[in-house]
Protein backbone atom coordinates (compact mmCIF):
# COMPACT_ATOMS: atom_id res chain seq x y z
CA UNK A 1 0.00 0.00 0.00
CA UNK A 2 1.32 3.46 -0.92
CA UNK A 3 0.37 6.20 1.56
CA UNK A 4 1.25 9.86 1.12
CA UNK A 5 1.20 12.15 4.17
CA UNK A 6 0.80 15.86 3.43
CA UNK A 7 1.61 18.42 6.12
CA UNK A 8 2.77 21.98 6.73
CA UNK A 9 5.45 21.53 9.38
CA UNK A 10 8.79 22.88 10.59
CA UNK A 11 11.69 21.64 12.68
CA UNK A 12 9.93 22.71 15.86
CA UNK A 13 9.55 20.40 18.85
CA UNK A 14 6.94 22.70 20.45
CA UNK A 15 4.31 22.44 17.72
CA UNK A 16 2.24 19.30 18.07
CA UNK A 17 1.68 18.73 14.35
CA UNK A 18 5.37 19.28 13.56
CA UNK A 19 6.22 16.51 16.01
CA UNK A 20 3.31 14.14 15.40
CA UNK A 21 3.02 14.12 11.60
CA UNK A 22 6.55 12.79 10.93
CA UNK A 23 6.15 10.21 13.70
CA UNK A 24 2.93 8.92 12.15
CA UNK A 25 4.79 8.50 8.85
CA UNK A 26 7.80 6.79 10.45
CA UNK A 27 5.63 4.39 12.47
CA UNK A 28 3.61 3.39 9.40
CA UNK A 29 6.70 2.91 7.20
CA UNK A 30 7.24 -0.55 8.70
CA UNK A 31 3.93 -1.71 7.22
CA UNK A 32 3.45 0.26 3.97
CA UNK A 33 5.28 2.45 1.44
CA UNK A 34 5.17 5.89 3.06
CA UNK A 35 6.04 9.36 1.79
CA UNK A 36 5.73 12.76 3.44
CA UNK A 37 5.19 15.93 1.41
CA UNK A 38 5.95 19.01 3.52
CA UNK A 39 4.41 22.05 1.84
CA UNK A 40 6.63 24.30 3.99
CA UNK A 41 9.50 23.20 1.71
CA UNK A 42 11.73 22.47 4.71
CA UNK A 43 13.86 19.35 5.06
CA UNK A 44 12.84 17.70 8.30
CA UNK A 45 15.68 16.64 10.58
CA UNK A 46 13.69 13.77 12.06
CA UNK A 47 13.28 12.18 8.61
CA UNK A 48 16.94 12.35 7.55
CA UNK A 49 17.57 8.74 8.67
CA UNK A 50 14.75 7.64 6.34
CA UNK A 51 15.90 8.36 2.77
CA UNK A 52 13.12 8.41 0.23
CA UNK A 53 10.40 9.34 2.71
CA UNK A 54 10.76 13.12 2.25
CA UNK A 55 9.40 14.18 -1.11
CA UNK A 56 10.64 17.33 -2.89
CA UNK A 57 7.95 19.47 -4.44
CA UNK A 58 7.20 22.64 -6.33
CA UNK A 59 4.01 24.66 -6.29
CA UNK A 60 1.14 24.25 -7.13
CA UNK A 61 1.60 20.94 -5.29
CA UNK A 62 0.17 18.68 -7.96
CA UNK A 63 0.19 15.07 -6.80
CA UNK A 64 0.75 13.94 -10.38
CA UNK A 65 4.11 15.79 -10.43
CA UNK A 66 5.50 13.74 -7.53
CA UNK A 67 7.98 10.90 -8.14
CA UNK A 68 6.85 7.30 -8.37
CA UNK A 69 5.06 5.73 -6.58
CA UNK A 70 3.66 8.78 -4.79
CA UNK A 71 2.20 10.36 -7.93
CA UNK A 72 -0.49 7.66 -7.73
CA UNK A 73 -0.88 6.81 -4.03
CA UNK A 74 -3.52 4.47 -2.68
CA UNK A 75 -4.35 6.97 0.05
CA UNK A 76 -3.43 10.53 1.09
CA UNK A 77 -3.43 11.75 4.71
CA UNK A 78 -3.81 15.53 5.15
CA UNK A 79 -2.52 16.75 8.52
CA UNK A 80 -4.72 19.65 9.68
CA UNK A 81 -7.70 21.02 7.83
CA UNK A 82 -7.40 24.79 7.46
CA UNK A 83 -4.68 24.86 4.81
CA UNK A 84 -5.80 26.55 1.54
CA UNK A 85 -3.00 24.77 -0.36
CA UNK A 86 -4.76 21.49 0.38
CA UNK A 87 -7.91 22.42 -1.51
CA UNK A 88 -6.49 22.16 -5.06
CA UNK A 89 -4.67 18.98 -4.12
CA UNK A 90 -7.92 17.49 -2.83
CA UNK A 91 -9.72 18.47 -6.01
CA UNK A 92 -7.04 16.70 -8.05
CA UNK A 93 -7.39 13.60 -5.89
CA UNK A 94 -11.16 13.55 -6.34
CA UNK A 95 -10.77 13.92 -10.09
CA UNK A 96 -8.42 10.93 -10.17
CA UNK A 97 -10.51 8.87 -7.71
CA UNK A 98 -7.77 8.78 -5.07
CA UNK A 99 -9.19 8.70 -1.53
CA UNK A 100 -7.94 10.99 1.22
CA UNK A 101 -8.29 11.23 4.99
CA UNK A 102 -8.12 14.42 7.04
CA UNK A 103 -6.29 14.23 10.38
CA UNK A 104 -7.25 17.62 11.87
CA UNK A 105 -5.25 17.32 15.13
CA UNK A 106 -8.21 18.67 17.10
CA UNK A 107 -9.07 21.56 14.75
CA UNK A 108 -12.58 20.27 14.00
CA UNK A 109 -13.66 19.49 17.57
CA UNK A 110 -16.50 21.43 19.16
CA UNK A 111 -14.26 23.36 21.55
CA UNK A 112 -11.79 24.31 18.82
CA UNK A 113 -14.62 25.49 16.57
CA UNK A 114 -15.83 27.88 19.29
CA UNK A 115 -12.61 29.86 19.02
CA UNK A 116 -12.93 32.50 16.27
CA UNK A 117 -16.33 30.94 15.64
CA UNK A 118 -17.67 33.35 12.99
CA UNK A 119 -14.46 33.28 11.00
CA UNK A 120 -14.44 29.48 10.99
CA UNK A 121 -18.12 29.29 10.08
CA UNK A 122 -17.47 31.43 7.01
CA UNK A 123 -14.35 29.48 6.04
CA UNK A 124 -16.18 26.18 6.43
CA UNK A 125 -19.12 27.32 4.33
CA UNK A 126 -17.04 28.86 1.55
CA UNK A 127 -14.09 26.46 1.36
CA UNK A 128 -13.56 23.65 3.82
CA UNK A 129 -16.91 21.84 4.10
CA UNK A 130 -16.40 20.49 0.59
CA UNK A 131 -12.89 19.39 1.57
CA UNK A 132 -14.09 17.52 4.69
CA UNK A 133 -17.31 16.13 3.20
CA UNK A 134 -15.42 14.42 0.37
CA UNK A 135 -12.83 12.88 2.67
CA UNK A 136 -12.89 9.12 3.02
CA UNK A 137 -12.79 9.71 6.77
CA UNK A 138 -11.91 12.24 9.48
CA UNK A 139 -9.22 10.74 11.72
CA UNK A 140 -9.64 11.71 15.37
CA UNK A 141 -6.95 11.22 18.00
CA UNK A 142 -9.14 10.40 21.00
CA UNK A 143 -12.61 9.15 21.88
CA UNK A 144 -13.55 12.61 23.15
CA UNK A 145 -12.45 14.26 19.91
CA UNK A 146 -14.36 11.59 17.98
CA UNK A 147 -17.57 12.33 19.89
CA UNK A 148 -17.12 16.11 19.54
CA UNK A 149 -16.28 16.29 15.84
CA UNK A 150 -19.19 16.83 13.47
CA UNK A 151 -17.52 17.01 10.08
CA UNK A 152 -17.18 14.48 7.29
CA UNK A 153 -19.24 11.42 6.42
CA UNK A 154 -17.16 8.92 8.40
CA UNK A 155 -14.92 9.18 11.46
CA UNK A 156 -12.19 6.89 12.75
CA UNK A 157 -10.01 7.01 15.86
CA UNK A 158 -6.26 6.45 15.59
CA UNK A 159 -4.17 8.12 18.28
CA UNK A 160 -0.76 9.71 18.55
CA UNK A 161 1.98 7.60 20.09
CA UNK A 162 5.18 7.84 22.07
CA UNK A 163 8.63 6.29 22.07
CA UNK A 164 9.30 4.62 25.41
CA UNK A 165 12.70 5.87 26.68
CA UNK A 166 15.26 3.72 28.43
CA UNK A 167 15.57 6.24 31.27
CA UNK A 168 12.77 6.59 33.78
CA UNK A 169 11.97 8.31 37.07
CA UNK A 170 13.54 6.44 39.97
CA UNK A 171 13.23 8.95 42.82
CA UNK A 172 11.11 11.91 43.85
CA UNK A 173 11.73 14.84 46.18
CA UNK A 174 10.79 14.54 49.84
CA UNK A 175 11.37 18.10 51.01
CA UNK A 176 9.87 19.99 48.07
CA UNK A 177 7.51 19.50 45.08
CA UNK A 178 8.42 20.42 41.52
CA UNK A 179 5.54 20.84 39.08
CA UNK A 180 6.51 21.08 35.40
CA UNK A 181 4.89 22.30 32.19
CA UNK A 182 6.64 22.01 28.80
CA UNK A 183 4.81 23.18 25.69
CA UNK A 184 3.56 26.13 23.70
CA UNK A 185 3.00 29.37 25.61
CA UNK A 186 -0.52 29.80 24.24
CA UNK A 187 -2.19 30.96 27.45
CA UNK A 188 -5.74 30.34 26.22
CA UNK A 189 -5.46 26.99 24.39
CA UNK A 190 -3.04 25.52 26.94
CA UNK A 191 -4.94 26.97 29.90
CA UNK A 192 -1.88 28.66 31.34
CA UNK A 193 -4.02 31.57 32.48
CA UNK A 194 -6.14 29.15 34.51
CA UNK A 195 -3.07 27.38 35.88
CA UNK A 196 -1.41 30.60 36.99
CA UNK A 197 -4.62 31.81 38.67
CA UNK A 198 -4.98 28.41 40.34
CA UNK A 199 -1.49 28.72 41.81
CA UNK A 200 -2.36 32.20 43.09
CA UNK A 201 -5.43 30.76 44.89
CA UNK A 202 -3.28 28.34 46.89
CA UNK A 203 -0.03 30.27 47.10
CA UNK A 204 0.15 30.00 50.89
CA UNK A 205 -0.22 26.21 50.79
CA UNK A 206 2.38 25.98 48.03
CA UNK A 207 4.85 28.04 50.03
CA UNK A 208 4.40 25.81 53.07
CA UNK A 209 4.86 22.67 50.95
CA UNK A 210 7.87 24.24 49.17
CA UNK A 211 6.07 23.61 45.88
CA UNK A 212 7.08 25.32 42.65
CA UNK A 213 5.90 25.31 39.03
CA UNK A 214 8.36 25.67 36.14
CA UNK A 215 7.01 26.57 32.68
CA UNK A 216 9.08 26.04 29.53
CA UNK A 217 8.07 27.20 26.06
CA UNK A 218 9.13 29.14 22.97
CA UNK A 219 8.68 32.89 22.55
CA UNK A 220 6.30 33.09 19.58
CA UNK A 221 4.07 36.08 18.75
CA UNK A 222 4.93 37.77 22.06
CA UNK A 223 3.49 34.91 24.11
CA UNK A 224 6.46 34.73 26.50
CA UNK A 225 5.87 38.34 27.60
CA UNK A 226 2.15 37.66 27.92
CA UNK A 227 2.65 34.68 30.23
CA UNK A 228 5.31 36.64 32.14
CA UNK A 229 2.75 39.40 32.72
CA UNK A 230 0.12 36.89 33.88
CA UNK A 231 2.58 35.55 36.47
CA UNK A 232 3.52 39.04 37.66
CA UNK A 233 -0.07 40.24 37.88
CA UNK A 234 -1.06 37.14 39.87
CA UNK A 235 1.71 37.89 42.38
CA UNK A 236 3.33 34.46 42.14
CA UNK A 237 6.74 35.20 40.66
CA UNK A 238 8.44 33.32 43.50
CA UNK A 239 6.29 30.21 42.86
CA UNK A 240 6.34 30.07 39.05
CA UNK A 241 9.49 30.12 36.96
CA UNK A 242 9.13 30.96 33.26
CA UNK A 243 11.85 29.69 30.93
CA UNK A 244 12.54 29.56 27.22
CA UNK A 245 12.12 26.33 25.26
CA UNK A 246 14.19 23.23 25.88
CA UNK A 247 14.56 20.06 23.83
CA UNK A 248 16.64 16.92 23.58
CA UNK A 249 18.85 16.18 26.57
CA UNK A 250 17.82 19.35 28.41
CA UNK A 251 14.16 18.43 28.11
CA UNK A 252 14.88 14.91 29.35
CA UNK A 253 16.76 16.31 32.35
CA UNK A 254 13.85 18.60 33.21
CA UNK A 255 11.36 15.72 33.07
CA UNK A 256 13.53 13.48 35.22
CA UNK A 257 14.08 16.29 37.75
CA UNK A 258 10.36 17.06 38.14
CA UNK A 259 7.79 15.42 40.40
CA UNK A 260 4.52 16.09 38.53
CA UNK A 261 3.86 17.07 34.91
CA UNK A 262 1.01 19.57 34.49
CA UNK A 263 -1.09 20.39 31.44
CA UNK A 264 -4.33 22.35 31.81
CA UNK A 265 -5.45 22.74 28.19
CA UNK A 266 -8.90 23.94 27.23
CA UNK A 267 -8.83 21.70 24.15
CA UNK A 268 -6.39 19.37 22.40
CA UNK A 269 -6.27 16.55 19.90
CA UNK A 270 -3.91 14.14 21.67
CA UNK A 271 -1.15 15.97 23.60
CA UNK A 272 2.24 14.36 23.04
CA UNK A 273 3.73 16.16 26.04
CA UNK A 274 1.59 14.20 28.49
CA UNK A 275 2.32 10.87 26.79
CA UNK A 276 6.03 11.66 26.88
CA UNK A 277 5.94 12.58 30.58
CA UNK A 278 4.09 9.36 31.38
CA UNK A 279 6.62 7.36 29.35
CA UNK A 280 9.33 8.59 31.73
CA UNK A 281 7.30 7.52 34.76
CA UNK A 282 6.17 11.00 35.75
CA UNK A 283 2.70 11.37 37.32
CA UNK A 284 0.50 13.88 35.51
CA UNK A 285 -2.06 16.50 36.48
CA UNK A 286 -4.35 17.18 33.51
CA UNK A 287 -7.65 18.85 32.64
CA UNK A 288 -10.51 17.29 30.74
CA UNK A 289 -9.54 19.41 27.73
CA UNK A 290 -6.41 17.31 27.19
CA UNK A 291 -8.59 14.29 26.29
CA UNK A 292 -6.47 12.18 28.65
CA UNK A 293 -8.09 12.94 32.00
CA UNK A 294 -10.22 9.80 32.05
CA UNK A 295 -7.26 7.57 31.21
CA UNK A 296 -5.09 9.22 33.86
CA UNK A 297 -7.84 8.62 36.44
CA UNK A 298 -8.67 5.06 35.44
CA UNK A 299 -5.03 3.99 35.52
CA UNK A 300 -4.12 5.88 38.71
CA UNK A 301 -1.47 7.81 36.82
CA UNK A 302 -2.12 11.20 38.40
CA UNK A 303 -4.91 13.73 38.94
CA UNK A 304 -7.52 15.42 36.77
CA UNK A 305 -9.42 18.68 36.89
CA UNK A 306 -12.24 20.45 35.12
CA UNK A 307 -11.33 23.35 32.86
CA UNK A 308 -11.67 26.04 35.49
CA UNK A 309 -9.48 27.72 38.08
CA UNK A 310 -10.95 26.33 41.31
CA UNK A 311 -10.88 22.73 40.08
CA UNK A 312 -7.26 23.06 38.98
CA UNK A 313 -6.24 24.49 42.37
CA UNK A 314 -8.04 21.61 44.11
CA UNK A 315 -6.15 19.12 41.93
CA UNK A 316 -2.85 20.82 42.77
CA UNK A 317 -3.64 20.56 46.47
CA UNK A 318 -4.56 16.90 46.07
CA UNK A 319 -1.28 16.24 44.28
CA UNK A 320 0.60 17.99 47.08
CA UNK A 321 -1.13 15.87 49.74
CA UNK A 322 -0.47 12.61 47.90
CA UNK A 323 3.27 13.04 47.52
CA UNK A 324 3.80 9.48 48.78
CA UNK A 325 1.98 8.13 45.69
CA UNK A 326 4.20 9.79 43.06
CA UNK A 327 6.30 6.72 42.32
CA UNK A 328 3.26 4.42 42.12
CA UNK A 329 1.34 6.80 39.83
CA UNK A 330 4.40 7.30 37.63
CA UNK A 331 4.94 3.58 37.20
CA UNK A 332 1.25 3.09 36.41
CA UNK A 333 1.41 5.73 33.70
CA UNK A 334 4.56 4.35 32.11
CA UNK A 335 3.10 0.84 32.03
CA UNK A 336 -0.13 2.13 30.49
CA UNK A 337 1.40 4.15 27.65
CA UNK A 338 3.90 1.37 26.93
CA UNK A 339 1.02 -0.99 26.26
CA UNK A 340 -1.33 1.35 24.41
CA UNK A 341 0.60 4.22 22.86
CA UNK A 342 3.88 2.77 21.61
CA UNK A 343 4.45 4.16 18.09
CA UNK A 344 5.10 0.74 16.58
CA UNK A 345 1.71 -0.49 17.74
CA UNK A 346 0.03 2.73 16.56
CA UNK A 347 1.63 2.47 13.11
CA UNK A 348 0.49 -1.10 12.61
CA UNK A 349 -3.08 -0.31 13.67
CA UNK A 350 -3.20 2.71 11.36
CA UNK A 351 -2.11 0.82 8.24
CA UNK A 352 -4.55 -2.00 8.98
CA UNK A 353 -7.38 0.50 9.32
CA UNK A 354 -6.39 2.34 6.14
CA UNK A 355 -6.31 -0.92 4.17
CA UNK A 356 -9.80 -1.77 5.40
CA UNK A 357 -11.16 1.68 4.50
CA UNK A 358 -9.64 1.71 1.03
CA UNK A 359 -10.80 -1.86 0.47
Amino acid sequence: MVILHVAAIENNSFTGVSVAAPQHAIAQAQYARIGLLNIKNIELDVLKPYPGMQIPFAKPFRISDLPEPFCKPDLVIFHECYRPDYLKMAAELRKNHIPYIILPHGELSENAQKRKHLKKMAANFLLFNRFSNHALAIQCLSAKELAGTHFGKQKIMLTNGVHIPEKRKTSFHNDEIRFLYIGRLDAFVKGLDLLISAVARIKDQMRRARARLDIYGPDVHGRFAHVEELIRTAGVTELIGLHHEISGIEKEKALLAADVFVQTSRFEGMPLGILEAMSYGLPCLVTEGTNLAEEVNQNRAGWSAEIEEASISDALLCAMREQSHYREFGENGREYVSGKYDWKRIGEQAVQTYRMLVG
